[in-house]
């Protein structure tokens, strides 16, 4: 039998949570109800909230004749002024740590610097940063080289801390006439990195659950590769096999923040007990 350690903490973040509260109460108040984009990038929330008639749409308009809300990545001004012209209700779901780092680019944007966000740059919190950091607003670049001015650096939240370190000493080499650094990760992500890293020292195997395209579950895959051992990536109990834990005496396991508690749950106890490929799937169907 393996020997099996979860990463804690593990389930929903303070965020997600919420978020996930208030579209379910909005349901009851307003009848009809979408998300702008997926509310939670995990499949099996997405999944759940469908079925209780919260659907995501792509584009506020979609949302006519309904109330709108806005997940936890948070949206850029111009969305919620186009809620306003077409007369929609929104219910604000944006995490209150991304709204703190909305708040510091609009900050910096009226002192008049140029805020770089250090992030990936199609996520849609990036792009609700950079809504709030005006026509300077960037996305930072490893090749990027700024002049003379007053920059101001900020993270998307679920950004790992070494690389935002790395990108403020690269980006400490020019001159600027003032810079200013703000640590805006959130600190339950970067907890979880910490713990990622640590589980991953010691183990053969480390399954990630989360959603394929949570940039805070991708992360904790890149720190255990990082750290030269074997990941498996898993959304559902079904994605673990007997054949990937065959001979895995050491297995951690680690999960996104937008990850339910029971499929973390459900997923160690197969790696505990791997039993034949046909009867892996445990999941409770949630």
């Amino acid at each position: 039998m393996a020997t099996v350690v979860t990463a804690r903490p593990f389930g929903f973040c303070f965020g997600v949570e919420r978020a996930i509260k208030l579209a379910r109460t909005g349901k009851e108040r307003f009848g009809k109800v979408y998300t702008l984009g997926e509310l939670v990038h995990n499949p099996l929330v997405l999944e759940q909230l469908e079925q209780q008639g919260i659907r995501a749409v792509p584009r506020v308009r979609d949302a006519r004749g309904g109330a709108l809300v806005i997940r936890a990545h948070g949206c850029p001004p111009a969305a919620l002024a186009e809620c306003q012209r077409l007369g929609i209700r929104t219910i604000d779901a944006t995490c209150p740590y991304v709204r703190k780092v909305q708040s510091v680019a609009r900050r910096l944007r009226l002192e008049e610097f140029t805020v770089v966000v250090v992030g990936e740059r199609n996520h849609p919190e990036v792009q609700s940063i950079l809504g709030h950091s005006g026509k300077s607003g960037r996305v930072y670049s490893p090749r990027m080289r700024l002049t003379a001015g007053k920059i101001g650096i900020v993270a998307q939240t679920t950004m790992s801390r070494s690389q935002f370190r790395e990108a403020v000493a690269n980006l400490s080499r020019f001159r600027y006439t003032e810079l200013r650094v703000f640590d805006t990760i959130c600190e339950e992500v970067a907890g979880r990195q910490e713990a990622a890293a640590r589980i991953a020292q010691n183990a053969d195997l480390v399954i990630v659950v989360g959603g394929r395209n949570s940039a805070n579950s991708s992360r904790l895959a890149e720190i255990a590769r990082k750290a030269g051992r074997k990941v498996l990536f898993a959304e559902r109990a079904a994605d673990v096999t007997h054949r990937d834990l065959k001979g895995q005496r050491r297995i951690g396991v680690v999960a996104g923040s937008s990850t339910p508690s029971w499929v973390v749950r459900d997923i160690a106890a197969i790696a505990r007990n791997p039993v034949k490929e046909d009867r892996l799937n445990v999941s409770r169907g949630h």
